[in-house]
Parts: C-alpha cells; sequence; structure tokens
C-alpha cells in the first residue's frame, strides 16, 4: 500500500475511533450555576435516565461542592445505585451522606434506603438471614429516633416483615433439633424465640414445642407451666386440646405417686 494511502487509512480510522469514544459518552453540559446544572440532572433523574444523570450529578458534586445542590447530588447518586439494584454501592453512599450530614433533614429518608438496601436482599425463611437483620436495625433505628417522620410507617411494616422472616428461620431450626432428638438444644432456641420476638402471632406453637421438649427431658414441672401458659395466654390455639391431654396423662401419672408417699392412716 502507498504511503499516502496508508496515511489515508491511518487518519479515517483515527476519525472513526474518535466519534464511537464520543458515542459512548453521556453529553453532560459543563456550563450554568450550580442550580441550573442541578435542573438538568434532576430532569435526567425523572425520566430514569439514570445513566446520563449519574455523570450529571457527579458533575455537580465534584465542581460545586460547597452548593447546597452538591448534598442533594450525593443523594441522588445513591439513589440511582438503589434503583439499579446496586445495593452494596448504594449502602456506601447513603452511609456517606449520613455520615457527612447528619443534621440534613434528608438523613431520615437515608437511613430508611439504608434498610430498604438490606430489605431488597432478604431470602427465604431457610437461607441466611443477615439481610433481614440489618434491614430490622436500621429501620428499628428509624422508628425509635425518628418517629415524626414520614418513612416511619413504612418502616414499621417493613421491620415486622423482616421480624417474621427471621422467626420463621429460627423457629425452623427449633424444629430441626426436635425431629432431630436434640431436645436440650430444641429448648434452648424455642426459649430464645419467645424472649426475642414478643409480637409474633404464632407464639403459641412455640409455646407447645417448648413445653414438649421440656417434657422429654423429664421436666415434668417445668412442661406443665409453659402448656399451662399456653392455655392461659392462647385460650383458642389450636395446640389447645394437646396441650390438655398432656396435662391430663401428667397428672394421671403423678396421681398414683403422690398415693404411694402418704402416710397410713389410724
Amino acid at each position: 500500500m502507498p504511503f499516502t494511502a496508508r496515511k489515508r487509512c491511518v487518519w479515517f480510522f483515527s476519525i472513526l475511533l474518535l466519534f464511537s469514544a464520543c458515542r459512548g459518552k453521556p453529553a453532560i453540559k459543563d456550563s450554568g450555576t450550580d442550580e441550573e446544572c442541578f435542573t438538568r440532572a434532576m430532569a435526567l433523574y425523572s425520566k430514569r435516565d439514570y445513566w446520563q444523570a449519574k455523570p450529571a450529578f457527579t458533575e455537580i458534586r465534584d465542581k460545586f461542592p460547597l452548593s447546597p445542590y452538591a448534598v442533594l447530588a450525593e443523594l441522588r447518586l445513591a439513589d440511582i445505585h438503589y434503583f439499579n439494584g446496586e445495593y452494596v454501592e448504594a449502602v456506601h453512599f447513603y452511609e456517606e451522606f449520613k455520615r457527612l450530614h447528619p443534621s440534613n433533614p434528608d438523613v431520615p429518608y437515608a437511613i430508611f434506603q439504608l434498610g430498604m438496601c438490606y430489605f431488597k436482599q432478604v431470602a427465604s425463611f431457610d437461607r441466611d438471614q443477615s439481610p433481614a437483620e440489618k434491614a430490622a436495625q436500621f429501620f428499628e433505628y428509624l422508628i425509635k429516633n425518628y418517629p415524626e417522620s414520614p418513612f416511619t410507617g413504612s418502616a414499621m411494616g417493613s421491620y415486622k416483615i423482616c421480624r417474621q422472616r427471621m422467626f420463621e428461620h429460627d423457629f425452623s431450626i427449633g424444629r430441626f433439633y426436635y425431629k432431630s432428638k436434640k431436645y436440650w438444644a430444641a429448648k434452648e432456641r424455642f426459649a430464645d424465640i419467645l424472649s426475642q420476638y414478643s409480637f409474633i402471632s404464632n407464639r403459641d406453637e412455640v409455646l407447645y414445642y417448648l413445653g414438649l421438649s421440656y417434657q422429654h427431658l423429664n421436666e415434668a414441672t417445668r412442661a406443665q407451666e409453659i402448656l399451662l401458659t399456653l392455655l392461659r395466654d392462647y385460650p383458642q390455639s389450636s395446640f389447645g386440646s394437646e396441650a390438655r391431654i398432656m396435662l391430663g396423662n401428667a397428672s394421671e401419672a403423678a396421681a398414683p405417686e403422690a398415693d404411694a408417699v402418704q402416710p397410713d392412716k389410724q
């Protein structure tokens, strides 16, 4: 190939690469005030054009670090990661926002979103419940420290879901121990559940299995106390009839022993 033709070829491909590079980057208007830049970025954000909104907010944060719009840009960057399902990155941005701006009125929102980042990762009850635990911690913190926040109501609902999932996980472990005849481990798990999950609706079932566990451990007195608690606190429980049968059997078994220790009457 002649030298001139080779030069033309190199020039043509250079222009082509430059054109491709320009097309590969979102266009960002870097002129205007912080307010104007933020308005343009929010327009992209509102249209869910996160691909272009992300560098637009990043530019505001970097170009106008002392502007109140830079603070809002930090929060919107966190939101973009959240809506893109990038929860690890979103957690980092929300945590940084909360750390750098502790008195900002949007802190309750950041805390709620931190909880939601973990809530979105909650798995079924038979899987690891670490995300549910983390989510519950953030929701509980929001409920206790910002009771008037508009996000507190939603946090309460999500908190209960997390706690229910954690309860189901712990109860399934207790049931596994019980079915495996590891009654001491089952008893410990059921007792721990009762102390941790006070509002769970099926506490009567936990009491029932706790009573059974004590019975298998030959702790008859403790088993009776637990079953009587079940009947007193949950009179309509589906486990009530079985609890009464067990208590009746225990009373019948105890009667001959009581007669055997009675002194002879003169």
